[in-house]
């Protein structure tokens, strides 16, 4: 019997330690907080230069999150290396990166590659709804995106320039807090008015974001120069921009063009409450697919519509992003106050986004891409929910499929807030019956049978 007990305790010890060697863990979280995504691990596969992350902490006090999503990173690719360095004892060794002399807050991270570094300050990995300043909420996590960010940038040491059109009583990105988010994105933002100069031939792609006038007639003959050479647009408007005739001939030369109208949503499970502000379902396409499989909302506000034009160059292809349900309906007549469907208004569903493709005649893998959003308030805080994490992700996804980055697609924030489920009727009584009677009756039902059997014996 000694020996017995001598030999599990043996075997329960090196059990132990092959556990702890192997550490196995399951990231059982609902958004997978810990977990890399595909994408990531594509960018993992390419990098075959040594890369270093320096995290600036005291040794032993990092931050439990930011450090096992480091360790991921690190278990993958042999070819990254983390590195802790105490900046209170190494103040020479932080001096040398911060170039701009602000200094660099403890709980940062320097990720530095054979084409140069990048600096991650601590508050950049994380999302913070700061619609109450005095006591601002962490809303997600961005470890992950920043940091495969920042390992794309010190290995390639490419930057798209993206430049927002102006000159139209647009809403500029910049006038929407977005330029250093769009920088810490391996993105250059720049303003550009068209009537001024030409596209710049450094130009990844154009942005024009709820205009309330309409492109002159040389501004739309650059554009559209520039697109039929492989450039790239996205076009976010509501129905105030659907009167612009330069604006829609040059949106209807790929077939494609905004649907005058307001759409309301009727079906509950689709709003927020308001009819006015629409729930899209998400397609399969590239831009949402991230959305859909993390369960990630977007929500628009006094959306309009978009239609495919019967008439377009069969190279043109055209594929929905969002749609609202069969229940909705777009509102042409805006004078009318009907809370109900009638006869001016267009039945559901209806599309409120595209993505829009075309090859170029004789090269190969060159291809014309737009992207129409059919809201003009996407990046722009809805009430009391603040901003809305799905919208801004709907918004760089598209700029990354504009820009041919699908390594980066997946790549977004993991948001920590969770939404309630939405039920349809049917589902209500069909779980309400399950949890209610089936299960109870069934439970009810075993101990019956046994407290019978157990009575003739």
């Amino acid at each position: 019997a000694a020996v017995l007990t001598l030999a599990i305790i043996i075997g329960l010890v090196l059990l132990n330690l092959i556990v702890q060697q192997f550490s196995p863990q399951v990231d059982l979280t609902q958004n997978k907080l810990f977990s890399l995504s595909e994408q990531t691990l594509k960018v993992l596969e390419e990098i075959k230069s040594p890369v270093t992350i320096y995290g600036l902490w005291e040794p032993g006090k990092e931050t439990k999150q930011v450090k096992e999503v480091l360790d991921k990173y690190t278990a993958r690719n042999k070819n990254i290396r983390l590195e802790v360095v105490d900046p209170d004892k190494n103040p020479g060794f932080v001096a040398k990166y911060d170039k701009e002399k602000k200094g660099i807050e403890k709980g940062s991270l320097i990720v530095e590659g054979e084409k140069g570094f990048k600096l991650i300050p601590q508050i950049d990995l994380y999302e913070i709804n700061w619609m109450n300043f005095q006591n601002p909420e962490i809303t997600g996590f961005s470890i992950e995106k920043r940091v495969t960010g920042a390992l794309l940038y010190v290995t390639s040491g490419v930057t798209p320039v993206i430049y927002d059109v102006i000159g139209h009583r647009e809403k500029p990105l910049f006038d929407l807090q977005l330029k250093p988010i769009i920088e810490r994105e391996n993105f250059t933002y720049k303003q550009l008015n068209l009537l001024q100069s030409d596209v710049p031939e450094d130009a990844g792609l154009l942005v024009i974001n709820t205009p309330k006038q309409d492109l002159s007639p040389g501004e739309a003959d650059r554009i559209r120069a520039y697109l039929e050479k492989g450039g790239r647009l996205l076009v976010m408007a509501d129905f105030q921009s659907s009167d612009f005739p330069n604006l829609k001939n040059l949106l209807a030369s790929y077939g494609v063009a905004f649907d005058f109208g307001v759409v309301v949503e009727m079906n509950k499970n689709f709003n927020m409450g308001n009819p006015f502000h629409v729930i899209p379902e998400l397609t399969l396409h590239d831009i949402v697919r991230p959305l859909k499989e993390n369960n990630q909302p977007v929500v628009l506000q006094f959306a309009q519509g978009i239609k495919t034009l019967d008439l377009k160059r069969r190279s043109v292809e055209v594929e929905p992003l969002l749609t609202s349900s069969k229940d909705s309906f777009l509102r042409v007549d805006l004078n009318n106050n009907s809370p109900t469907l009638t006869d001016s208004d267009k039945k559901g569903p209806i599309t409120l986004a595209v993505a829009v493709k075309e090859p170029l005649e004789n090269q190969e893998g060159k291809e014309t891409r737009l992207v129409l959003i059919g809201s003009g308030t996407l990046l722009e805080p809805l009430g009391l929910f603040g901003q809305i994490q799905g919208n801004f992700d709907l918004f760089m996804n598209s700029i990354t499929w504009l820009q041919d980055r699908p390594e980066t697609l997946s790549v977004r924030s993991k948001s920590l807030i969770t939404l309630p489920m939405n039920l349809s009727g049917l589902q209500v009584i069909i779980f309400g019956v399950l949890f209610t009677a089936v299960i109870p009756l069934a439970l009810f039902g075993a101990g019956l049978v046994v407290w019978l059997k157990r009575r003739h014996l």
